[in-house]
């Protein structure tokens, strides 16, 4: 079979399936796969003849390129498909966009030496708060242990001054048996 046959029949067959209708080939004229190769064709020979620009003849023939392909529906259909996904991720890449926008802000600062050093001192901040919290227990110890002597302290205190008051008033009891209180000058 003549190649330029089953390429016609490869046309027709794409064009059966995307619904197109064929159209006169006279003139190039009609919206047919097969008026648009012939018009391409023409489009290549007049570029190369120098009558026309050969990246509009470029351009034109990735189109049919495109169109011929007997993927074409199910491409066309992926393609929707990326878009709807891509519409549907629009905040969250804008977000991310965002998020790269103040990082972008923040660049001059994350690379200044302090933050650059921030990894090597890690170590020492471990360290640190390793220490600190020995301090801390240390501190807690000694403020249960103040809590406690203070706690001795006022039982021994209350203790004594109970003790204190005893003797208070043993000694009055005495007092008053050795020297009895006159009753307004009557004794």
């Amino acid at each position: 079979m003549d190649p330029i046959a089953v390429l016609q029949n490869r046309i027709e067959l794409l064009e059966a399936k995307l619904g197109l209708n064929a159209s006169t080939l006279d003139g190039q004229q009609g919206d047919s796969a097969t008026a648009n190769l012939l018009n391409a064709a023409q489009t290549i020979n007049n570029a190369t003849a120098g009558h026309e620009k050969l990246s509009e003849a470029r351009n034109m023939a990735s189109e049919l390129n495109n169109y011929t392909d007997p993927n074409l529906v199910e491409n066309m259909q992926q393609n929707n498909m990326h878009m709807h996904e891509v519409a549907a991720a629009e905040p969250l890449i804008q977000h991310h966009c965002h998020c790269m926008h103040r990082c972008k802000q923040a660049s001059p600062v994350l690379e200044s030496e302090p933050i650059q050093q921030v990894p090597k001192m890690q170590a020492a901040v471990n360290q640190m708060h390793v220490e600190a919290a020995a301090v801390k227990e240390e501190a807690d110890n000694v403020s249960h242990g103040i809590q406690e002597l203070a706690e001795t302290c006022g039982t021994a205190a209350s203790s004594a001054s109970e003790q204190l008051a005893n003797v208070a008033q043993k000694v009055e009891l005495v007092e008053q048996k050795m020297f009895p209180k006159r009753r307004n000058g009557l004794d």
